[in-house]
């Protein structure tokens, strides 16, 4: 019969969605940290400008010229005719004749502003001070009115050239004023403020949500590790004995696990306990002490010890390998013995696949009512297996944190192939 072989897992698309709702809590503080960034952000960036206004005192030296019918044109266009002239290059030149003042035509026509209001004849005209520009400046108000004084005579004089008669004169003489002006500033109000805010933090929320769906999957799709104990039971194909968390793994959850392992049908319940990669190393032999304490006689076999020292006087290694007569089991309490291995008596030979070990099982199937063996992590030797097909029942322990789903498949695959049955999977959860 062919039998499916896998050694890695792909997610799909459902299962992906599954694993990130499972995530919520991620999210939701994601997107509590986004939310508050990009909030916080905007409320810094914009809370100054919140309902701003900003005034400064503003000091002119103001002067008015009244223009003359010096032609047949509406008087807007007249005055503009004026002020046009008086911020011309030619009135530049005239200007610095005038004044004797070094500056730059820019410098000149920053200086002042001309203004006409309203459909009349007059033309208002205005130097700020303090004021700087490029190299010069009008620090105060007697240099601010001989500017302008220069400015009408410039004026003046300009006009009369370009328009061929005498056409502006003095309506007010430069005088100063000093009024309060609001300044054109970036400004929002208090309602735009706030959705401001509430669509930032509404984006962030959004953006945390994606950043925990990217990085988990991102994670996920990495990740060689069994996410929850349904994924391992998936992997093993088998049912899920318990999920024993940190400090729970006492008397009551083997008593669980001894009655999942019960065999009525056979005159001694043998059991074999495949650990892979699991931080604890002694579930076989709580189950074992879990039968004994049903007052059932019990032999527990422990093969794992090659990852210590094992006790030559209790060991098995050289009985298997013809170098001693007999075993004398180790007495725990009335109802349980134990026997291990002493690796170093092996001389690296498999006795886990010798026929005196399993006839040594068999012969000890006669004196007990339960067997119990315990083997070296299948993920570092096989000899796991070839004790498995000599028991009646086989369970897999393992660490959900510490195993990994390469191999969890090659444990299903393995056991597959040798035709044996795994009943159940143990779990540690730490």
């Amino acid at each position: 019969m062919s039998r499916e072989y896998r050694v890695d897992r792909e997610y799909s698309i459902g299962e992906i969605i599954r694993y990130n709702l499972r995530m919520w809590w991620l999210a939701a503080i994601l997107a509590v940290l986004c939310a508050a960034a990009l909030g916080g952000y905007k409320y810094k960036a914009l809370h100054q400008y919140v309902e701003n206004e900003v005034y400064e005192n503003r000091q002119q030296v103001v002067a008015a010229l009244f223009v003359s019918l010096y032609s047949d044109s509406d008087p807007s266009e007249r005055v503009n005719n004026v002020r046009k002239i008086s911020a011309s290059n030619r009135a530049y030149q005239n200007f610095k004749e005038i004044t004797g003042y070094e500056l730059t035509v820019q410098e000149y026509q920053n200086l002042f502003d001309t203004e006409h209001g309203e459909n009349s004849d007059v033309a208002s005209f205005y130097v700020t001070f303090p004021a700087s520009y490029g190299d010069y400046s009008i620090s105060d108000e007697t240099e601010a009115t001989a500017f302008m004084n220069g400015l009408i005579a410039t004026t003046a004089k300009t006009c009369e050239e370009m328009i061929g008669q005498e056409c502006v004169s003095v309506l007010d003489a430069p005088y100063t004023t000093s009024e309060i002006a609001k300044l054109k500033t970036y400004t929002i109000t208090q309602e735009d403020f706030q959705k401001a805010i509430l669509k930032a933090v509404t984006a962030g929320i959004l953006l945390g949500i994606i950043v925990e769906v990217v990085c988990y999957t991102f994670w996920m799709l990495i990740y060689k590790k069994p996410k929850d104990a349904e994924e391992i039971r998936e992997c093993l194909d088998t049912d899920v004995i318990d999920v024993l968390k940190d400090g729970a793994d006492n008397e009551e959850a083997f008593k669980k696990v001894a009655l999942f392992l019960k065999d009525d049908t056979a005159s001694c319940n043998r059991v074999s306990c495949i650990t892979l990669q699991c931080p604890k190393k002694d579930a076989a032999l709580k189950l074992a002490m879990s039968y004994a304490n049903e007052q059932k006689k019990t032999l527990y076999i422990d093969l794992a010890v090659n990852e210590g020292n094992g006790e030559e006087a209790h060991s098995i290694s050289s009985y298997i390998l013809g170098e001693a007569d007999h075993v004398e089991p180790l007495a725990m309490n009335g109802y349980l013995d134990s026997v291990s291995r002493n690796p170093a008596a092996e001389k690296g030979l498999d006795i886990a696949g010798n026929k005196r070990f399993a006839a040594f099982v068999d012969e000890m199937s006669q004196k007990y009512e339960c067997i119990v063996i315990n083997s070296t992590d299948a993920a570092k030797a096989a000899e796991a297996y070839s004790v498995s097909k000599l028991c009646n029942k086989t369970f897999v322990v393992c660490g959900r944190r510490n195993v990994k789903n390469e191999v969890l498949y090659r444990a299903k695959n393995t056991a597959d192939v040798n035709g044996i049955h795994v009943d159940g999977v143990l779990i540690y959860e730490l």
